[in-house]
Parts: structure tokens; sequence; C-alpha cells
């Protein structure tokens, strides 16, 4: 990976804590809009269930009024209306699978996942030859982070046709990741993939556990198969752009991203990824015009007001407020960004207010104590505004924490992808 330079910013600084930042948009912004349960969830039964289907019909009509009215409730954005109605909707003894199934996954949709559970156990307890129910109650499950009981319910699924059993191993995998047992989850997420390479998630899941494990040029193998046949999904290549980017080959991420947006201009997503690799390029014009285009957009990410910022600081701006709104905006947005206060820093410096410039850094090395760029300069400033004995405390936190910085970066890289992702892989 090609590393840049960044002039007053910070000693010998490496590409990867930009790498981290950009890995964060990727796993926060797009990951979870993708792989939330209700996108995965099945509406109604399959071949297996139909029987159940048919399971009191006589009976089934104010089991089909209530589960209406909760799906009205939740399609008017009033949860606590939906959830009130839950316990009404499963004291009916005649509920049919469908019914059901519809109604669960409308509350795993909205975030309400410990009642899709409630609802999706009674579909179990119902209809136990469905492999629906059990699967959306894995789902559910997962979601809240019960990953043993998430892999338990899936063990009981009875068999079904081949698709299924394929969704299945796809879950499985997505299961095993959080909880940890990588060999076991790499092997079911493969073995979906490679089954089924057309299906959008089983590439993306795929290809983030490839990533989370460093595995970048398998990640790109993986997101350049799917890319062949699903040429119009932004994530798959938004996905090709990021392990482009993070696999070295940064001029192709940058074309990848430019093609996409060309596509769909307000994929901001991709406006950020594109932009911090032109900014690790050393093309620092290019990288602040991509950031205040995407800023002008009616709803911008708070990762483009960091990287318009830092590229101002790079183009020597004297814009100070500008850069200060942009990463008050930032800091404010962006989990312990301690990279935010680095750059405030650097602004306030500038401005020849070395107090606050300092109280930055004591901000950024709060956030991160291990962040060795920031103790460097902290140091500098201390001894700038006569504080000999914290300057030689800070140089030495420095000159400790740098000998190991490569494998730390490393380990934050790998973490910020499993916070990101809810829990080693659940779906939030």
């Amino acid at each position: 990976m090609k590393t840049c330079a960044l002039a007053e910013l910070l000693p010998q600084a490496s590409s990867r804590s930009f790498a981290l930042l950009l890995v964060g948009v990727f796993v926060v912004l797009v990951a979870p809009a993708r792989t939330r349960p209700g996108l995965g969830l099945v509406r109604s039964p399959g071949l297996a269930g139909r029987e159940g289907a048919e399971y009191g019909r006589a009976g089934q009509a104010l089991a089909t009024l209530l589960g209406n009215q909760i799906q009205d409730a939740l399609a008017k954005g009033d949860s606590n209306a939906a959830r009130k109605l839950v316990p009404e909707f499963l004291a009916e003894r005649q509920l049919p699978a469908d019914t059901l199934l519809r109604t669960g996954v409308s509350l795993a949709e909205h975030d309400l996942y410990q009642e899709a559970v409630n609802v999706f156990g009674r579909c179990v307890k119902n209809f136990p030859q469905l492999f629906e129910g059990y699967y959306n109650l894995a789902l559910a499950e997962l979601a809240l982070r019960e990953y043993s009981e998430a892999l338990a319910t899936l063990a009981k699924a009875p068999r079904t046709a081949e698709s299924g059993e394929l969704a299945r191993t796809y879950l499985r995998g997505k299961i095993e990741t959080a909880l940890g047992k990588n060999a076991e989850a790499e092997r079911d997420l493969a073995a979906a993939f490679a089954a089924a390479p057309r299906e959008e998630n089983y590439a993306l899941d795929l290809g983030l556990y490839y990533i989370r494990a460093q595995k970048y040029h398998q990640a790109l193998a993986v997101f350049q198969k799917a890319t062949s046949f699903r040429k119009n999904s932004p994530f798959l290549q938004l996905g090709l752009g990021l392990a482009q980017y993070l696999g070295g080959q940064s001029a192709e991420s940058i074309e990848t991203c430019r093609a996409l947006l060309a596509v769909q201009p307000d994929f901001s997503p991709a406006r950020v990824m594109m932009a911090f690799a032109l900014y690790m390029q050393g093309k620092i014009e290019e990288a602040e015009r991509t950031a205040a285009q995407g800023l002008r957009g009616p709803t911008p990410f708070a990762y483009l007001f960091y990287v318009h910022a830092v590229s101002l600081i790079k183009l020597q701006s004297q814009d100070y407020d500008l850069m200060l709104n942009d990463l008050t905006v930032a800091a404010r947005a962006i989990p312990q960004c301690s990279l935010c206060y680095l750059a405030m820093s650097k602004v306030h410096q500038r401005k020849g207010d070395r107090r606050v410039a300092t109280a930055d850094l004591e901000k950024a090395v709060g956030l991160d104590p291990s962040f060795a760029e920031a103790w460097y300069r902290l140091a500098a400033l201390y001894e700038e505004t006569g504080q000999p004995e914290a300057a030689r405390q800070a140089r030495q936190r420095f000159e400790m924490l740098k000998e190991n910085k490569a494998d730390r970066e490393t380990e934050v890289l790998r973490d910020v992808f499993l916070k990101s992702l809810g829990g080693e892989g659940s779906p939030r």
C-alpha cells in the first residue's frame, strides 16, 4: 500500500490510519444497510410449508386483521403501537404460517427484533416442518447477538430444497463469524458464494470476511467475480473499490469509484472512498474537490467533512473557520475520532493558539492513548509552551509506541471492522 507523507500533520504518517477510517465508512454506512435481517428474511412459506399455510384458514380473520394492524403501524413509523399489538396477536389460537412470517418480517425490518423472535418462535412451534420459520428466527436471534441460540435454531431447521440448504450454509457462516469460529465461517461463506456467485449478500459477506482478515487479494477476487454478474450493484462495486484500495491498487480503486459515481453521483460512500484514495495518492486538489462536491449533497456523510478539512490543511488554506467547522462536524459524528482532534490541533496552531492546539492533542490521546503521532506533536507543543516535564513524558510515550506502531494499527484496523459490524458479524 502506498504511503503519502502528511506534511505538517504528523511524522512518517502511514496510510493505514486513513485506511482505518475508510474501512469504517464501508461497514458503518454500507454493510448495515444491506445485511440487516429484514433483507434476508422469508415472507411466505416455501414448498416445505404449504400444508402449514393452509392450517387454520377458518379462524384466521382476526389474526390477519391484527397482523395487518401491526404492519400498518410500522409503515406509519409508530413502533410503540406495533409493539403493543404483538401480545394480542400472539394470543390468537389459530395463526397461519404466512401471517406469522409476514408479521415477523415487518417487525424485524423495523428493528423490533425481540418481538420478531417471539413471532417466529410461535411459527416454529406451530409449524415445525417449516424451514422458513427457523431461518427467520435464527436471523432475528443473530440481530439480538444471541449467537449460540441462533446457531442452535438453524441446526434444528428441517432439511429442505437445495436453495434452502444453501441459505442455511450462508447464515451459518454469518453466525460462525459472530462466534469467532473463523475457519468454519470462511468455509461456509465461501461454499455459499461458490455455489451462488450471483447472490449479492453471499459475495458481500464473504468479501467483508476477507477484508476483516486482511486477506485483501481474496476479497478482490470475490468482488471481481461478483461484479461480473451484478455490474449494476453499487454495494459490490464499492466492495471492489475498497478491496482494490486496501490491496494496494489505489489507482484502480479511484477508477472504480469514479465509474460508480458517474452512474450514481449521490452514492456518498463511494465519494468518501475516492476522496481518501486521491488524498493518499497525493492528488490533494482533486481530493478536496471530490469531498466538496459531496458536501453539497442533501445529507453529506461526516467522513466527507473530515477529508475535506485535511485536504485544505494540506493545501495550506487559511480558511480556518471552514476547516474547524468541518472537523467539528466530523468529530461529533465519527466515533472516537482521534484523527479529527489531531487535525484540529494543526488548524489552531496555525492560528497561533497553542493552548487550544495542545488541548486538541490531549483529547486525541485521551481517545486513543496509543496514538503515537499525537504524542509526537504534543511533546513539541509542551516544549514550546514551557512544560519540559510534560514534553519529556509525551516524547517517552511516542518512543515507546512508534516501535510497535505497525502491529497496533493492524489490530485497530481489524477492531474497526468487528465493532462496526456490531459484535463480530451480527447484522447490525
